[in-house]
């Protein structure tokens, strides 16, 4: 391996870390080392990159000489990886969707020595979306509504529930269960999940979306008191929502504890993984453009590829993206970085967004 290239350690070697970690090795840009608590993961001959097992919560050897760490670990472990990450002086980036988990992160990114950064929420929803949304917000002189739609969608749902799972069932149950982030009347607010159903169609296909939660990521922080509605939404196809309301409120399976730990063993072990996906995102804007109120849309389908699922790809190519702009100095700062700093036009220029730039569909 050559040591001139700049260290990203990748924590968790799951199907999404996996991924990321196999396109950062693939771009011949850095040197990778995977890192994983499952010492038969790290063992497999089949690596491209550099493995090493580790403990839960050990991350000080790992870490010694990085300059970036990702965690696509379980969103719980992330404020003790950026610990970690402080004390080692690298850069920080993950996948999280969870409030609470994002804050704790900003409140240790406080502590950054200079050109330290600190960037959670990379990847899709939060990640991308937010990216997008903001950068069409500052096409208007007056901002009004922003609708942010995002779904990670079986090509060939075969189940009443229109369903596979395509990532972290832990994270899907957060995002149905959790209350969500909104901006109503110019005020920052909390919705509730799985209300506020609506119906369109895309190129003929009837889609519904609803709340849920996490998917604005820090976009409520920079637009408060600056655009009238702000709201986040899952796509998904129709029926959907109806069965996860049954689920989650008439048979109470969302109650934190047992009830919720019930609900996660049901998915994982009735309804089928996929990677034969598709990713829709949906981005509306409408505000005065010239004192004349317009509407603007930024929409996005991307497919599975024999090789890997949508939200592999699509989730892999937001991170490395981000990462790359940090690394590179095309992005620059010390501390926190909200998703909705970084230019949409600077990240369509990565070669790691050209699944991206691909995908356009408006």
């Amino acid at each position: 391996m050559d040591a001139t290239k700049p260290t990203v350690v990748l924590i968790g070697l799951g199907r999404i870390g996996a991924y990321i970690a196999r396109m950062l090795h693939d771009s011949g840009k850095y040197r990778v080392v995977g890192a994983d608590i499952n010492a038969d993961l790290c063992a497999l001959t089949t690596w491209p990159f550099k493995t090493q097992a580790i403990q839960p919560g050990q991350y000080d050897d790992v870490l010694a000489g990085a300059q970036a760490v990702v965690s696509a670990s379980g969103f719980s472990e992330n404020p003790n990886i950026a610990k970690a990450a402080l004390k080692a002086g690298c850069s920080y980036f993950d996948l999280t969707e969870d409030v609470a988990c994002t804050q704790a992160i900003k409140a240790i990114s406080a502590q950054a020595e200079s050109g330290q950064v600190f960037v959670p929420q990379c990847g899709l929803a939060p990640g991308f979306v937010g990216i997008v949304g903001n950068s069409l917000g500052k096409e208007f002189d007056e901002l009004d509504t922003l609708k942010l739609r995002v779904g990670a969608l079986p090509e060939f749902p075969a189940n009443q529930m229109m369903y596979n799972l395509t990532w972290s069932t832990e994270g899907l149950v957060n995002e149905y269960a959790n209350p969500c982030d909104a901006i109503k009347q110019f005020e920052r607010t909390k919705i509730e999940p799985l209300e506020g159903r609506e119906t369109f169609s895309i190129s003929g296909v009837e889609y519904e979306a609803f709340n849920t939660s996490g998917g604005l990521g820090s976009l409520c922080d920079d637009l408060n008191g600056k655009v009238r509605d702000l709201t986040y939404k899952t796509i998904r196809y129709p029926g959907h929502c109806q069965l996860m309301r049954f689920l989650f409120r008439d048979l109470r399976l969302s109650e934190v504890g047992p009830r919720r730990d019930m609900l996660m063993n049901i998915l994982d072990s009735s309804v089928a993984v996929t990677k034969q996906d598709m990713v829709l995102v949906s981005v509306v804007a409408t505000g005065k453009v010239d004192n004349v109120l317009e509407q603007k849309t930024r929409s996005f389908l991307v497919r599975h590829t024999p090789e890997a699922s949508a939200i592999q790809i699509t989730t892999a190519s937001g991170l490395c993206t981000v990462l790359d702009l940090v690394l590179s100095g095309q992005l620059q700062g010390t501390g926190f970085i909200g998703q909705e700093q970084i230019p949409l036009d600077t990240f369509l220029s990565s070669e790691f967004a050209q699944p991206y730039r691909q995908a356009q569909l408006s």
